[in-house]
C-alpha cells in the first residue's frame, strides 16, 4: 500500500496462494471495478453531489479575498469516468480541495476500484477558446 500510494482509489484484498484463502473474492472486485469504470452518471446527480459537498466545505478563499465558485459539473466520458467542473477560476482551487471533491464523488457515486478524472474548466479558458474560434472563422 505504501508503494502504490498513487492508486489510493484501488481496492485492496489480502489473499493466500498457499491456502487459497479469499482468492474467489478477486473476481468480485474485478466485476465491481469494471462496472464503476463504465458507469455513466447524469448531470443532475453530479450537481446534487456537488451541492452537498459545497454545503459541507466551501471552496477556499485566496489571499486577495476571492473565492472559487463551481457553477456545475457534468460527466464527459467514461473509461475512466471523467467529470468536467465549470468554475470561475481553476487556480482558486488548491490541491486539497480538489482531492476533497474527488473523494465526495467517489463516496457518493460509488466509483470503487476506478480512477476518476476531474477536469477543472475555468471561465477564462472558455472565453479564450471562444475568441480563438471566432478569429479562425473570419
Amino acid at each position: 500500500q505504501d508503494r502504490l500510494y498513487f492508486m489510493e482509489w484501488a481496492e485492496t484484498i489480502f489473499i493466500s496462494a498457499m491456502t487459497g484463502q479469499r482468492v474467489n473474492k478477486i473476481l468480485d472486485l474485478v466485476d465491481t471495478a469494471y462496472e464503476s469504470h463504465n458507469r455513466r452518471v447524469s448531470t443532475a446527480v453530479i450537481n446534487e453531489v456537488l451541492q452537498e459537498a459545497l454545503s459541507w466545505h466551501s471552496p477556499p478563499t485566496t489571499r486577495q479575498g476571492k473565492q472559487g465558485r463551481i457553477y456545475y459539473g457534468t460527466q464527459v466520458s467514461s473509461r475512466p469516468p471523467t467529470i468536467a467542473l465549470f468554475v470561475n477560476d481553476r487556480d482558486r482551487f488548491n490541491e486539497n480541495y480538489r482531492r476533497y471533491i474527488e473523494a465526495q464523488f467517489r463516496k457518493q457515486l460509488g466509483f470503487a476500484g476506478s480512477p476518476i478524472r476531474l477536469i477543472w474548466r475555468s471561465k477564462k479558458t472558455r472565453e479564450v477558446e471562444r475568441s480563438a474560434n471566432r478569429a479562425t472563422k473570419v
